[in-house]
């Protein structure tokens, strides 16, 4: 769809990866996350996370047929408009040990951080290492771009934004958004041309007269 009259930006990218040589699968790890608008005006974010082996699989405490999940793993966080975690829960479906979900439980200390920047390092600080699981916490991860990607619409809606449009923290995050390319050229043309305007002044002054 083309927005405000500009044309899309046309990038070149493989049709797909290229063809494998002959392989044998091994293992599969499948990682779901939703986000899911609540009827009182919050927003649930729920992972699922599962890893498998194409092959039978003998751990200290079972035996696992091919397909059988190692891991079984649901977290879900409840959060509300300014990105605060009212509630978490995790729920240890299937795991390697039958201790390992004696740790759910200490995601619920979850609450009250806010998703946002360094939302990684504070989930290590508050349930990393041996307070936590490392599965669960890989998960949490994702669930933030998730809550993010989700909850962006109605953010927009509020502060009357076209939710489209991308924000000006995204310039230099990755290469699509790098601030000499064509997106931000397309995007924000007063900050691209004031970029180049500003890299052509410190060119000059950096030139021997």
């Amino acid at each position: 769809m083309v927005r405000g009259g500009r044309k899309p930006v046309q990038e070149r990218t493989p049709l797909t990866l290229s063809a494998p040589v002959a392989r044998e699968e091994l293992h599969t790890r499948r990682l779901e996350v939703r986000g899911f608008r609540r009827a009182d005006g919050l927003y649930d974010i729920e992972g699922h996370l599962t890893d498998s082996k194409a092959h039978a699989y003998d751990l200290r405490e079972q035996s696992l047929a091919p397909g059988e999940p190692i891991h079984d793993m649901w977290l879900r966080l409840t959060v509300d408009p300014d990105f605060i975690v009212r509630s978490a829960e995790a729920w240890t479906a299937k795991g390697p040990y039958s201790i390992c979900a004696e740790v759910n439980p200490s995601f619920a200390r979850l609450a009250g951080l806010k998703i946002a920047a360094g939302w990684n390092r504070k989930v290590h600080e508050r349930i990393g290492g041996v307070r936590g699981c490392t599965h669960l916490i890989e998960m949490l991860g994702q669930m933030g771009t998730t809550a993010f990607q989700a909850m962006l619409p109605d953010l927009a809606a509020r502060s009357g934004r076209d939710a489209s449009a991308p924000s000006p923290e995204l310039i230099d995050s990755c290469y699509t958004y790098r601030a000499d390319g064509p997106m931000i050229r397309s995007e924000f043309p007063r900050l691209f041309a004031e970029r180049e305007t500003a890299q052509a002044q410190a060119k000059a002054h950096a030139e021997p007269s």
